[in-house]
């Protein structure tokens, strides 16, 4: 069912609820006005009536009877039964004894002084009346055909008014749920015109003001991130390609050049040497991007735990210095930490120790003296190592993109690397909530700062 008519639907129910309450209230407190009133009428004619015959001397029941009969305050189907002392008839007005008055009934009636009853169509009062010399019995009764049919033709209104307010809630509901829809309608329609090759088209976001405009609105941010991934991926592919491209050009060219030509065992050696250079920066290329991909991929699955940092930087040292006996690694704390928790961090220890392996080979890489300096330090929240160098630095310019997959500033053109390693950096440190910052003079070096919240960050 579409959703304009279940909130139609749902209107209605309710609507009908209300109406069928207010009718229900309507029509029982007129019924209980009509009993209330027809009881007080009856009430007065059998005192009226027994004024007459007991404390009017020129009244006899034979004059009562004449004028009762003829009065025009008679009700309809009038009753009325008068019981002396002695529980005998004194007067009453019609020939034959109802089946409702009994010798009980009389009794009832002197014990609770009134009495209101139902009997058939009828109502039936019983009263005590205090004459001069006695106390009487009255018993009357009637048939209120007038306010029946009052009731009955308020009835037939009500059921009237409670169809037409049904229907004419349904054609509202119907029309206020497609007004208020119509903007969703259009949302819809738009959407369906997006596809990969549009991704630049965007949704109308209404008044600006309403939910559905806020709908549109984060519809549009998605878009938008949207695109910038397609955009990406688009330069992944790219770049990627290029970069494989290198290495297979000069894989070929070698394989070609040794086997046009006879060579000498020399020549030959170079041949060969330049394939496994190649080789090796087709398979350290391959890593990254398998490495890139494998933490954008499994981020979700990736086991989090809490990892010492001090330990983290220490085997990223030793990994570094192990590949690579040339580089200079310290390692150093800014402020000695008074507590454990200070160092502590929840984290993948893989991931964070790829992180300052990347770092480190980078500031030794790009330093004339293969020098870096690890520093760690902590504050109220985060844990902060930096990553010092004294090489080439980053030119203002190329630092908002260092980040980007493949992306090399100019300067670092004539280093060995595929633009990769920063972009994994960034992301690990997305992974675990954190930040890096940094700040690069030209020809003066460069220096990383990571911050990671430790635990003691987490309970504050």
């Amino acid at each position: 069912m579409q959703i304009r008519y279940k909130i139609a639907l749902q209107f209605t129910l309710i609507v009908l609820t209300i109406l069928l309450v207010f009718s229900g209230i309507v029509y029982l407190r007129a019924e209980n006005q009509r009993r209330t009133s027809f009881y007080d009428r009856l009430s007065r004619r059998a005192k009226t009536t027994a004024r007459l015959l007991v404390d009017v001397k020129e009244f006899n029941t034979t004059l009562l009877k004449l004028i009762d009969k003829n009065s025009s305050s008679r009700l309809p189907e009038e009753e009325i039964f008068i019981y002396d002392y002695r529980n005998l008839l004194l007067y009453s007005n019609v020939e034959k004894i109802a089946p409702y008055v009994t010798q009980e009934r009389i009794n009832e009636i002197r014990l609770n002084r009134e009495i209101k009853l139902h009997y058939e169509d009828r109502a039936v009062i019983g009263l005590v009346f205090e004459g001069r010399y006695d106390r009487f019995v009255i018993i009357a009764s009637g048939i209120d055909k007038n306010g029946a049919l009052q009731q009955q033709k308020l009835l037939i209104t009500l059921l009237f008014a409670f169809l037409g307010g049904i229907f004419t809630t349904v054609v509202l509901a119907l029309f206020f749920a497609h007004q208020s829809l119509r903007p969703i309608t259009t949302i819809n329609r738009e959407i369906g015109e997006i596809t990969a090759k549009n991704l630049r088209k965007r949704i109308h976001q209404g008044n600006g003001k309403d939910e559905i405009a806020q709908l549109a609105l984060n519809f549009n941010l998605m878009l938008e991130r949207l695109e910038l991934a397609f955009q990406q991926q688009r330069q992944f592919v790219s770049h990627a390609s290029h970069e494989l491209r290198t290495p297979l050009s000069a894989l070929k060219t070698e394989i070609q050049i040794g086997l046009s030509t006879v060579n000498s065992p020399e020549e030959q050696l170079i041949i060969l040497q330049n394939l496994l250079n190649d080789t090796n920066r087709l398979i350290d290329l391959s890593n990254g991007l398998l490495q890139l991909a494998r933490i954008n991929d499994t981020a979700e699955d990736l086991p989090f735990e809490k990892v010492r940092m001090e330990e983290v930087l220490l085997n990223a040292q030793q990994e570094v210095t192990a590949s690579h006996p040339d580089y200079q690694i310290q390692f150093d704390f800014d402020q000695i930490p008074d507590e454990d928790h200070l160092t502590l961090v929840v984290g993948n220890e893989a991931l964070l120790k790829n992180v300052f392996v990347n770092l480190s080979e980078n500031a030794c890489k790009y330093s004339s003296a293969h020098q870096a300096i690890l520093r760690l330090g902590f504050d109220k929240k985060y844990c902060i190592v930096r990553v010092i160098d004294q090489g080439i630095g980053i030119a203002n310019i190329d630092l908002p993109n260092i980040f980007q997959p493949f992306y090399r500033a100019k300067n670092a053109l004539d280093y060995n690397g595929f633009g990769i390693g920063l972009s994994v950096v960034k992301r690990i440190i997305e992974l675990h909530e954190g930040i890096i910052t940094v700040t690069s003079t030209p020809h003066l070096g460069t220096e990383f700062i990571v911050k990671l919240r430790h635990l003691k960050g987490e309970v504050n």
